[in-house]
């Protein structure tokens, strides 16, 4: 009996293979993907993530353009 396939992660699957990307425009290409694919039903969303991780990848509120002040001074 042959040996049954462990399950691949489709996610894992991603990779760019045109032009020359840094790392970084590599890794939003593959995050915009995989996001492309979770939302459109493709792939299960990863529920092995354990809460505080699941935390600190949730997008945040921007700060660009605020004014800051620091009262401790």
């Amino acid at each position: 009996m042959a040996e049954p396939t462990p399950e691949i992660d489709p996610l894992t699957q991603i990779h760019v293979v045109g032009g020359s990307p840094t790392a970084e425009q590599e890794a939003a290409v593959i995050a915009v993907v995989a996001g492309m694919l979770r939302e459109g039903g493709a792939v299960e969303k990863d529920t092995s993530v354990d809460g505080w991780a699941r935390d600190a990848r949730e997008p945040r509120e921007s700060v660009a353009g605020r004014t800051w002040s620091n009262p401790l001074r």
